[in-house]
């Protein structure tokens, strides 16, 4: 063991933070002992120390006064721990005295952060719904005057249309769980808005400049893909309202779970470079570090100032100082003093977990870094060792309480965290650049000018923050994509058993590797007694001067082609944030996906939600259609009928997006194999059966069941399957205007004389649209463009495909229509709206 290590302070953090604890359960006396314990231990080791050094006589330890002093001080900090916690207690204690849990009440209160949208997960049904949870404080609590924190769990019955500040009244029944430490309540009404602060009011279209600086980040981040529009603001300013929940489990199971929080890498990232920044203009060491402080506290208010981001703020703050005051680095005793001051200041942040992890991992680097760091430097290179060390004796030292949190231990943790280290820089600086773009006309301008805000000086932050959010949105992706490829590796989170006896048992098993890991750095580097015999042998012959000229030319060209790989990178990234600043995703309402010879079509019923019909031939494909339009949520799927070119990315659903329901049609008559993994939702539509999807509604038109002709047993002939695709009439409601659609899979022609013949009302067919049939193949003749009539046919087909589709038959026949023709293998994917009496069609 380290002796250079200064555990003074150490008894008085834990006697802190355990006195707090116990209190926020409802236990002073087990806090006051506790305390006692703490203090009484410490005082033991105190005595045994001293006798130690009496014997080896060396100074017995400081003066009767002094020890006096040290153990006074742990019984301080406990005092005050027990003391804030009661007090930080006391609201909720009283209104649980008054009205017990499954108490309903009526409450008027202040919405304290946006609502977080989650999938309630039901035992029962084994689905998910729809729910919001809100943090409020109350004013009144049935009537009377209490002030209380309280968290609400909703189904979405107006709760996800609340915005900071709202205030409302409620009907609430505090939940069976209910405890003073954590206050929570389920929903039993809708929130009923005060006058003057109403939902949706201009107030609420009007954010302050911090939450409207964080909600812009959000909206141009959902142009690059559904990845980046969760992570790029989650890892800036800790919104992960828009992460998808497929990548939320996939960085839990690979442990980067931390990244989408604002933790303290992020306030030290935020602060070493705001002082390196001043440290290169001239100012000294002091000034950068005043700079650096500056620049977190802007950082804490922009994120908000609650518990959990002042403790990531005073904990990067330990390490940035380290870095900008050039010491060597953070001590215990600083770690227990931050431990003490946030457990005072900040009571609750006692039993959070996200608490005991900072300080779990700190100390954790303080403790086993650098032994850690110095035993792998034997075999690879001083960085690369330093970046295998931090993040692998932080796994360690976290891993107790991890296991908590999910009973799985994460097995490729430590590649995905090394992998995902250089990227997470680039993301966060990037995005802290666009937030203080889009910030500074909100905050500054008013301020110098005394004037109000136009809509141009906002469109102008606008357009200047879309490069570096374009720059952030890269790493972004790979991050995202190196979570998805190790949490699909085989055994991704290794079994380990749960409850006490599990943690007790990772306990030891990771004390023992931290024990071996020590004991071999002090091994490998104690040094070795001179011993042997004088010779008269001569001394080795010196190098060469030209040895020496040799390797420092070889070190020469590590480092030049080093820069010249990071200058390529950089430039890369540029020209990719370029891109995507002068070509921004164009408005859509319907986007024809370019997924090769298939079917993909979204339709657009929200913010970052769709209808999709057909899948494509391939999963990747249709992860790049969903990333590019940034979708994350998809209400419902159609699958036309049972073929590959219109199942096959079917598997990129279950890990990118959810899906709610699907709409299919086979002429086989069970559920096709292909969609066996969404059975509990799937559902053989009759025609007829109308669908209202937010801007969206979708029409069954065929088939009839007596004419799909299903075959008793086997697999269906390929025009039969064909003839017994879904055809859906489709209607979308922009804000220009609405479009209707009509898409008929792969009908061939006599599917589609069926379905004109079905179709009594020739107006019922007419479309704005036509999704061609069979991807313009000559089966899918004439007739029903004819009965259409169309202003524009897009055709989904690959280029230089085999099959030579489109036929020019049916090209020359849509044209004769009047339809102008779009085609995925000429121009890409199209982006379709609609703009007054014109369908405007952009490619990308």
């Amino acid at each position: 063991m380290n002796r250079g290590w200064d555990l003074r302070l150490v008894p008085s953090a834990l006697a802190c933070w355990l006195c707090a604890l116990l209190t926020l359960h409802g236990s002073p006396r087990g806090a006051a002992a506790a305390g006692t314990a703490c203090v009484l231990m410490w005082a033991v080791a105190r005595v045994v120390l001293a006798r130690r050094a009496r014997a080896r006589g060396t100074d017995g330890g400081p003066g009767q006064g002094r020890a006096l002093g040290r153990l006074l001080v742990p019984a301080l900090c406990a005092t005050a721990a027990v003391l804030t916690a009661w007090s930080a207690t006391a609201p909720a204690r009283a209104l649980l005295t008054e009205h017990p849990p499954g108490a309903t009440v009526r409450i008027g209160a202040e919405v304290q952060r946006d609502p977080v949208s989650y999938v309630s997960r039901s035992p029962a049904s084994g689905g998910g719904t729809p729910a919001t949870m809100v943090r409020v404080r109350t004013a009144t609590v049935a009537g009377a005057p209490r002030v209380v924190d309280l968290t609400v769990f909703a189904a979405r019955t107006g709760w996800e249309d609340l915005s900071a500040g709202d205030r409302f009244t409620a009907a609430v029944v505090l939940d069976d769980r209910a405890a003073q430490a954590r206050l929570t309540g389920r929903a039993a009404s809708a929130p009923l808005a005060d006058a003057g602060a109403r939902p949706g009011t201009d107030r609420a279209r009007r954010p302050g400049a911090l939450p409207g600086a964080r909600s812009d980040l959000a909206r141009l981040s959902l142009s690059h893909g559904a990845a980046a529009a969760g992570l790029v603001p989650g890892m800036t300013v800790g919104d992960t309202s828009q992460l998808p929940a497929a990548l939320t489990e996939q960085m839990r199971a690979t442990g980067l779970t931390h990244l989408t929080a604002v933790s303290g890498s992020n306030c030290a990232l935020v602060m070493t470079l705001t002082g390196y920044a001043a440290l290169g203009t001239g100012t000294g060491r002091r000034g950068c570090v005043l700079a650096g402080l500056a620049a977190l506290g802007g950082f804490v208010l922009l994120v908000g100032p609650d518990p959990s981001v002042l403790r990531a703020a005073v904990m990067g703050a330990l390490g940035a100082l380290s870095m900008l005051t050039g010491r060597s680095g953070v001590s215990l005793n600083a770690l227990a003093v931050a431990v003490c001051g946030l457990v005072i200041a900040a009571p609750p942040l006692a039993g959070d977990f996200g608490f005991a992890l900072s300080v779990l991992a700190t100390a954790g680097i303080v403790v086993s870094a650098r032994p850690v760091t110095r035993t792998l430097a034997l075999r690879l290179p001083t960085p690369l060792a330093a970046c295998l060390a931090i993040p692998l004796v932080a796994q360690l030292w976290c891993g107790p309480v991890l296991l908590l949190l999910n009973p799985a231990l994460p097995v490729y943790s430590l590649p995905a965290n090394v992998a995902a280290s250089p990227l997470v820089p680039i993301v966060t600086v990037a995005g802290l650049l666009a937030v203080c773009l889009l910030v500074l006309p909100r905050l500054v301008l008013p301020t110098l000018t005394g004037l109000s805000i136009g809509a141009g000086t906002l469109g102008g932050a606008e357009h200047a923050a879309r490069l570096p959010v374009a720059a952030a949105a890269q790493p972004a992706r790979a991050i995202a994509w190196l979570a998805e490829t190790f949490a699909g590796l085989p055994g991704a989170q290794l079994p380990w058993p749960g409850g006490p006896l599990g943690v007790a048992a990772l306990i030891v098993a990771t004390a023992a590797v931290l024990a071996g890991l020590h004991g071999l750095d002090r091994h490998l580097h104690r040094p070795t007694p001179a011993a042997g015999a004088v010779t008269d042998d001569p001394a080795p012959r010196a190098l060469p001067e030209t040895h020496w000229r040799r390797r420092a030319a070889r070190r020469r060209r590590g480092r030049r082609v080093l820069a010249a790989l990071t200058v390529l990178a950089a430039l890369l990234l540029a020209g990719h944030a370029a891109r995507s600043w002068w070509r921004p995703a164009p408005a859509w309402e319907s986007v024809v996906c370019d997924v090769g010879q298939g079917d993909a079509i979204l339709h657009r019923t929200g913010e970052h939600r769709a209808v999709l019909v057909d899948t494509g031939p391939e999963p990747r494909a249709l992860q790049r259609c969903l990333r590019h339009t940034g979708v994350t949520h998809l209400d419902a799927v159609i699958i036309s009928h049972d073929h590959a070119d219109h199942t096959g990315g079917l598997p990129a659903l279950g890990t990118t997006v959810p899906v709610d329901r699907l709409w299919y049609s086979s002429a086989a008559p069970g559920l096709p194999d292909a969609l066996a993994g969404h059975a509990s939702h799937a559902e053989r539509p009759e025609p007829g059966t109308t669908l209202r999807l937010g801007a969206v509604d979708i029409t069954a038109l065929a088939p009839h069941p007596d004419r799909a002709r299903p075959r008793a047993t086997g697999p269906s002939e390929s025009s039969e399957e064909n003839n017994a695709s879904l055809a859906v009439h489709i209607t979308v409601r922009g804000p220009r205007g609405t479009t209707t659609w009509l898409s008929a899979g792969d009908l061939e022609t006599d599917g589609a004389r069926r379905l004109i013949r079905a179709t009594p009302d020739p107006a019922a067919l007419r479309a704005d649209v036509l999704k061609v049939s069979h991807h313009g193949a000559r089966n899918g003749g004439s007739e029903l463009p004819a009965a259409v009539a169309p202003a524009l046919a897009v055709i989904s087909v690959g280029a230089g495909n085999s099959y030579g589709h489109p036929n020019p038959g049916i090209v020359g026949a849509l044209q004769e229509t009047g339809a102008a023709v779009a085609r995925t293998d000429r121009h890409g994917e199209l982006w379709i709206s609609r703009n007054g009496e014109r369908i405007a069609v952009a490619a990308r």
